[in-house]
């Protein structure tokens, strides 16, 4: 007979994952007791579903919610409000955003596609945020690239590469941003190769999206018609004290990791301050 933490699983679907997995291995007491916590992690997901509702009830998100976020929030909000000329702070009007745009937490993620650390958060923590938070309506998500990787001892411009692309297709079509996005993490090659050719990253593109001008978005990778916004997210990182990735931020503050645990517990911290 197993004893089984509810710290280990994130989400009821993890649960029900475990189970079907197992079931063979499972005694009906583990079974029992599987059933339970997934029980328990569904009544905190409707939780905070209702918590979220109740904040839409009293119109957070109209001009009174507005200013108490401002006195919530303070920094986060400070950057916001301010013009996209700004030299330090988050830009976020033109970024990759997934999520309720009323969403009262936003996280935002500074990653860069040669970084095999990304891809673990990518497939292993971020499924889990999604479900979570993201799919409740209390997170919105960002992507901004951190293309740091190239040079030294690693080959090419597999970072750059990777990132201009992702903004191409962005440029196009902001959901079929995140399809290719999660596809680049599923064929990421190894940090020391220079696998992010314009070739590759047009498969994947194929692959991964659909009802994109493709010819418009080969040559907007081959001239790298991005190239110039991508290094202005390196820049928005270093002038937020980003110096590697991945480098998690919710609500202004950076996460003291990029783990679930870390992140999770960053979202609820902002959660309870509402």
């Amino acid at each position: 007979m197993a004893n089984f933490n509810e710290d280990v699983f994130s989400s009821p679907g993890e649960v029900e994952d475990y189970i079907d997995e197992n079931e063979d291995e499972l005694s009906s007491h583990d079974k029992e007791e599987l059933k339970k916590i997934r029980k328990d992690l569904e009544k905190d997901k409707q939780r905070r579903i209702a918590k979220r509702k109740k904040w839409a009830k009293y119109g957070i998100t109209g001009v009174l919610g507005l200013g108490l976020a401002v006195l919530v929030l303070g920094p986060l909000v400070q950057v916001a409000l301010q013009p996209s000329t700004q030299q330090t702070g988050f830009d976020l009007e033109n970024q990759p955003m997934m999520g309720n745009e009323s969403a009262p937490v936003t996280v935002v993620e500074f990653g860069d596609y040669r970084c095999p650390v990304c891809e673990q958060f990518d497939q292993q923590v971020f499924p889990s945020v999604k479900e979570n938070y993201i799919d409740t309506g209390e997170v919105k998500f960002y992507f901004i690239n951190y293309a740091f990787l190239d040079g030294g001892n690693l080959p090419g411009d597999t970072s750059q590469t990777a990132a201009v692309a992702g903004e191409c297709v962005y440029q196009q079509d902001e959901d079929q941003f995140w399809n290719f996005h999660h596809a680049v993490y599923d064929n990421q090659g190894q940090e020391s190769d220079d696998w992010a050719t314009e070739d590759f990253l047009m498969d994947i593109a194929r692959q991964s999206t659909e009802g994109l001008d493709y010819g418009q978005l080969e040559q907007c990778i081959s001239s790298k018609e991005t190239n110039d916004r991508v290094n202005e997210e390196l820049g928005i990182g270093r002038a937020n004290g980003v110096s590697g990735t991945p480098t998690i931020f919710v609500n202004g503050e950076q996460a003291s990791g990029w783990s679930y645990t870390a992140v999770s517990r960053a979202i609820e911290s902002a959660l309870a301050g509402q």
